[in-house]
């Protein structure tokens, strides 16, 4: 359902996903696709340097070679603009979980592709990773435009259903049997705050001694094992080597990936 281009040699800030609609787009629509990409690139090098609270419109448009009246064709304000780069991250975040997917293994390993893809992920883009969250904000929801809250809920849906497929797999399997009081949405919610606290820990608080005398993919590798024993996922850890898999999980899977990220100088 996704594309994904302008990634090869990790030349962009990060990578252009788009769903299938580009195939059928005007050479003018899209010219004003790559416009609005253009300055989405532009917007997030400027949260990098100076972060989302003093990301302008003013800004965008001294860093960029189009007028203001132009960029306001694109984004009704900067929250607009916050949310659009939250929407490129979950493009990114669908295409890789697909990927994962296609690991061929149990359904617990099919759990750890998920928190591979989503390590990978906020390794690479770790501003974006953080915008996911951000664009959720009430600040932001209230000053973006609808057109573009509506793609972004179409995108959250589509996640969703990627990680509902995983766990019903667990279920009918039978590796997973849900405790009394437990639903599969307890299961996802569990999973995405574990994985969204673990990685933004490891991204934003190398300084902490506590943090940084742990192996990143380990760290995360543990909080994953502990959570699903504790959920009875078989096989449990102490009867499986999930870091071999982790490990399968990356060659076979996410080579490209690993090997960027050992590029990067963070």
């Amino acid at each position: 359902m996704f594309g994904v281009t302008g990634c090869k040699g990790g030349k962009k800030l990060f990578c252009k996903l788009t769903d299938n609609r580009s195939n059928t787009l005007t050479k003018k629509q899209q010219a004003i696709e790559d416009r609005e990409y253009e300055l989405l690139v532009i917007a997030k090098a400027l949260v990098v340097e100076e972060g989302f609270a003093n990301l302008t419109m003013d800004k965008i448009a001294a860093a960029s070679p189009y007028s203001k009246g132009t960029i306001y064709n694109h984004f009704t304000s900067k929250e607009d603009v916050i949310s659009a780069l939250g929407s490129q991250a979950l493009l990114h975040e669908i295409s890789l979980f697909r990927r994962a997917q296609t690991y061929d293994g149990l359904s617990r390993e099919k759990v750890v592709a998920m928190h591979v893809a989503y390590h990978l992920f906020a390794r690479i883009e770790p501003i974006l990773s953080m915008c996911v969250l951000t664009s959720r904000t009430p600040w932001v929801i209230e000053k973006t435009s609808p057109e573009r809250l509506a793609y972004i809920n179409r995108l959250e849906e589509e996640l969703v259903a990627i990680t509902d497929a995983i766990f019903a797999r667990g279920l009918s399997s039978h590796d997973l049997t849900l405790p009394e009081g437990m639903t599969t949405d307890s299961i996802i919610f569990a999973n995405w705050s574990m994985a969204f606290g673990s990685n933004a820990l490891i991204n934003n608080a190398a300084n902490s001694s506590c943090v940084a005398r742990i192996l990143q993919s380990q760290s995360i590798l543990m909080n994953i094992n502990i959570m699903l024993d504790g959920m009875g996922w078989l096989p449990l850890s102490s009867e499986h080597d999930y870091q071999q898999v982790w490990q399968h999980i990356e060659e076979d899977i996410f080579s490209d990936e690993v090997a960027y990220i050992a590029t990067l100088k963070r």
